[in-house]
C-alpha cells in the first residue's frame, strides 16, 4: 500500500513530535525502510509515529504519494482472530500493545524485532 492508500488511516498511538521529525528527516534522506506499516481495515496497528512523519514530509510539498510504505494485514488478523473464536468460544478484543500472537507463523514474523507491539 502507498502513502496515498493510507494517508487518512487512524492512528492507534499517541506521537512524540520530536521522534515524528527526527523519523521525517530519516525518511526523506535515506527513504522507507524496514517493517512497512500494518493496516488492519482503517486503522494502523503499527506505525503512528511514520504515518506521522509521513504526513508532514506531505504537507512540507514532498512527493509520497506513491511510496510503498503498508501492508495490510486484515486476513490475517481475521483469520487469526476466527481461530481463536473456534478455540475459545468468543473473540477477544485486540490489545494493540500485544499484537505479535495475531502475527505469529505470518510473512510478518520476519520484522518481530522492529515491532515493538510484538
Amino acid at each position: 500500500m502507498t502513502f496515498n492508500d493510507i494517508k487518512y488511516c487512524n492512528p492507534i498511538n499517541d506521537i512524540d513530535p520530536a521522534y515524528v521529525e527526527e523519523l521525517a528527516q530519516l525518511i526523506k534522506t535515506k527513504g522507507w525502510l524496514g517493517c512497512p506499516m500494518l493496516v488492519y481495515g482503517d486503522n494502523l496497528l503499527t506505525g503512528s509515529h511514520r504515518l506521522a512523519a509521513l504526513k508532514k514530509l506531505y504537507n512540507d510539498g514532498v512527493d509520497i504519494d506513491d511510496l510503498e510504505v503498508a501492508e495490510d494485514i486484515t486476513d490475517i488478523v481475521e483469520d487469526k482472530l476466527a481461530k481463536f473464536e473456534n478455540d475459545h468460544g468468543y473473540i477477544p478484543d485486540i490489545d494493540y500493545q500485544n499484537i505479535g500472537w495475531l502475527l505469529d507463523d505470518t510473512w510478518v514474523e520476519q520484522y518481530r524485532d522492529e515491532i515493538a507491539e510484538w
